[in-house]
Formats: structure tokens, sequence, C-alpha cells
């Protein structure tokens, strides 16, 4: 696993995904470690969601419909309630299922005026094709899945959906009759992420 953050940074994102469900916006920003800035993209949580992510069959920029909007929908929900990204900190984009993929092209939309960013997703669907992978490939991205999870094998390879970037492999300590649903935990991607880091 190679990249140019902290430790302490990835875990904190990592810690963020799971604790943005239970805030009122569907994204947070903390600036709580010195340096930067981590925006943190809720999941899945309410049926336009689902509507989001079944928005596959077209693509706009090479990149998810419904992820581009849900995108849009964040930038424009923080200009609305006066969030600041500071210019003066590395930027880290987060999350968790819906949210990962939301970041992944948050990435693409702020990449041109925001050159020094960071992607961490955890149990991410593949956000677009190739084109949007290729504007990506220098991006720093820690693209974990955890054991069997199945959301990071959606929206289908055949339809021409890929990742960005390779996988960061999550063990599963915790082996169960549902375990391609079950691994998709938000929580439990923390407990991995941490132990991982911590060998």
């Amino acid at each position: 696993m190679e990249t140019k953050l902290p430790k302490e940074v990835i875990l904190k994102a990592v810690k963020n995904c799971v604790d943005v469900y239970a805030h009122e916006n569907d994204f947070t920003v903390d600036k709580s470690i010195p340096g930067y800035c981590i925006l943190t993209v809720e999941g899945t949580s309410s049926m336009d969601d689902w509507v989001t992510n079944l928005k596959f069959l077209i693509r706009s920029d090479d990149t998810h419909r419904g992820f581009k909007e849900n995108a849009m929908r964040t930038l424009t929900s923080m200009v609305l309630n006066y969030e600041s990204l500071c210019r003066d900190r590395v930027l880290v984009l987060a999350g968790h299922s819906l949210g990962g993929a939301t970041a992944t092209v948050l990435a693409d939309l702020l990449l041109p005026n925001t050159p020094e960013l960071h992607i961490i997703t955890i149990g991410s669907p593949r956000p677009g094709g190739r084109g949007l992978r290729e504007r990506l490939k220098d991006v720093d991205h820690l693209r974990f899945v955890h054991g069997s999870d199945i959301v990071p094998k959606s929206p289908p390879y055949l339809t021409g959906y890929v990742h960005t970037h390779p996988q960061v492999y999550l063990e599963d300590a915790n082996e169960t009759r549902f375990d391609r649903v079950a691994d998709h935990n938000a929580a439990d991607y923390y407990t991995a992420v941490e132990k991982l880091l911590n060998e």
C-alpha cells in the first residue's frame, strides 16, 4: 500500500466514513488534523440514493450519471452551507459505498483546481469508464475492499465500468452465511483498516 498520507489521516478518513451517516447533511468537512481537510460523503441511506445507484446505464464524461449528480449535489450543498475546503490544506476525499464513488467523481471535478488531493474509499462501486480512470491515474487513491464485499463488483464490468485504482484488500475476520453483504458494513471496514495499519 503506497501513499503519502500519514496513518492518522487514513484512520480519521475511514472513521468519518462510519460517522457521516449520523450527520444531518450528506457530507462532513473535518479540519481536526493540522494541514488536512477531509471531505467525507455519505453512502446509500435512502430510497433516493438507490435511484442514484441505478442510473448506471447512462454515462456523462465516462462517469456514472447518478454518481456525478450526487457529486454536484454535494458541491452545491457545500456552497449553500458556506462550507470551505481551505486551499492551504491537503484535501482528502472519502466515502463508503455510494459515498466512495461520489468522492471519486468529486476528485475528477476538483482536480483541475486542486492538484494535491487524495481519495480514500471503502466498499465503493465502480464510478465510471476508462476515460475517468485515465483522468485520475496520478491521484493517490486508497481503495479498500473488505473480504468478499459485493458492492465493489458493481455496476457490471461488462457495461464498461471500471475502478480507477487497484484495490487494497482487507482480510475478513468474521465469515458469515451472507458474507458478500455483511462485508460491506462501514464499521467492519474501519476495524479491518485499523488492523492493517497497525500490523
